[in-house]
């Protein structure tokens, strides 16, 4: 074999792992699947109220476990894979069938979830409905990919059972439209805004990806379309396409330049105003997007800095921080504008674990000391059965130190008092021995009263 064979032989062997036509089932079947998929009524009807509800009450509580399980029951995504492959394969009546169902099931999820947070049960704007309101060109891209993987899985003999549900996940249909719906409860237009763009993003680019993989699959036209109908439907998705995604992209690049001023301000902040004698009480950021600056605000206490100190340090924040068209605001403790509150506040969880460091070690100590009560009272006990001649004992641990201030060693005091009346005085040998058993240590001062 020469060498254009060998290349000619790698590359279809290259090709082939990547072809969608070996596992591929016919067109007809696929078509059927999906026109079945499309049907809203009966048990896909129920199951898309209970979908909303469950997706509603994850919102509510800020659950993300409800809110996934909700997005794996969902049959939404039915109609707009059927919208895209009806386009791709120009069958008008497919496509006429996807947007009616399309729309019933939207207005049915709106109507759902709107009565559900109609509910004396609403807590307030958790981060999981807020979320939904804030698209961006990642969403995007999410839908995109995500809609590519479903409709591939579609075009399956064994239509892949683990793929759907991901998808589901993924593209996050349900949650925008309960968002919406919490919107419409509450009066919040920035929630029904945000929440059906992201809705509506979610939804075309699935659509446009279920076309796109028609168009790889090289699936026949169903219906028939003058070459000039084909062009203006074409015109109209792209001018749609277009339409829809540049507020996403320009969303995109205001979080990526709030992100990057909120990470910059804290970096300027724990680094810039590293001070021996002044130490930060407080610190605010705020950004800004238009002509107005943003705004760093940070409160100190201790030592005044001077002009020029503050002055380098706004140089230090647009140069070093890339933090321009900032304001630095500097609060310090002799223009009055700090007072004990502040003070006091940001010291209270230093101050509230210290007193639970004593509280804890004081617990440790009276059990340490009841301990040691008890052992010396049986001993005490014992000795007087054993060693005639004692009428009482105290035995104490003390801590030698060193001149440097360090724990050199620990010695056992031992006090024992003799009874007066006694014949003979008890061997200090024996009782030293008695002790270094009981006590196991051979550091021992006896004295014997």
């Amino acid at each position: 074999m020469d060498k254009n064979g060998i290349i000619t032989f790698l590359k279809e062997r290259f090709f082939s792992r990547f072809s969608l036509g070996a596992d591929a089932a016919p067109q007809e079947e696929v078509g059927a699947n999906i026109r079945k998929s499309i049907e809203i009524r009966g048990t896909n009807l129920w199951v898309l109220i209970l979908a909303i509800f469950i997706a509603s009450l994850g919102l509510n509580i800020n659950s993300t476990a409800v809110i996934i399980g909700a997005m794996l029951i969902s049959p939404l995504m039915g109609p707009i894979i059927g919208f895209g492959y009806s386009f791709g394969v120009y069958d008008i009546q497919l496509m006429r069938e996807s947007l009616r169902n399309f729309l019933t099931m939207v207005a049915v999820s709106l109507i759902t979830s709107t009565l559900f947070f109609l509910l004396p049960i609403i807590s307030f704007d958790q981060s999981e409905l807020l979320a939904r309101t804030q698209p961006t060109t990642f969403d995007i891209l999410i839908a995109l990919v995500g809609g590519l993987a479903g409709m591939v899985a579609q075009t399956r003999k064994d239509r892949i059972g683990t793929v759907i549900p991901g998808v589901a996940i993924a593209t996050a249909l349900m949650p925008p439209l309960c968002t919406v719906g919490y919107g419409l409860a509450t009066f919040q237009m920035r929630f029904i805004l945000g929440a059906l763009y992201l809705f509506t993003i979610n939804c075309i680019f699935i659509a446009l990806a279920a076309y796109i993989v028609t168009k790889i699959m090289k699936y026949k036209s169903v219906g028939e379309l003058e070459m000039l109908q084909r062009r203006k439907y074409k015109s109209i998705m792209i001018s749609v396409l277009v339409v829809i995604t540049i507020p996403s992209f320009i969303m995109a690049v205001a979080i990526v330049k709030r992100s990057s001023f909120e990470q910059n301000s804290r970096l300027f902040i724990n680094e810039a105003f590293n001070f021996d004698q002044t130490v930060v009480v407080d610190s605010q950021s705020e950004y800004h997007s238009g002509r107005k600056p943003s705004v760093i605000e940070v409160r100190l206490f201790g030592e005044p800095l001077s002009q020029d100190v503050l002055d380098n340090l706004q140089r230090q924040m647009a140069l070093a921080y890339h933090l321009q068209n900032v304001e630095l605001k500097v609060r310090q403790s002799k223009d009055g504008s700090i007072d004990i509150t502040s003070l006091q506040s940001s010291y209270e969880d230093i101050i509230k674990e210290k007193n639970q460091q004593i509280a804890r070690l004081q617990q440790q100590l009276s059990m340490t000391n009841m301990a040691d009560t008890v052992a010396v009272s049986g001993m005490a006990r014992e000795l007087g059965v054993f060693v005639p001649g004692i009428s009482g004992m105290s035995l104490s641990k003390h801590v030698a130190y060193g001149t440097d201030g360090t724990p050199v060693d620990t010695t056992y005091i031992c006090i024992m008092q003799t009874d007066t009346m006694a014949v003979e005085k008890p061997d200090q040998t024996i009782l030293r021995r008695w002790l270094e058993n009981r006590t196991g240590s051979r550091n021992i001062k006896l004295i014997v009263e």
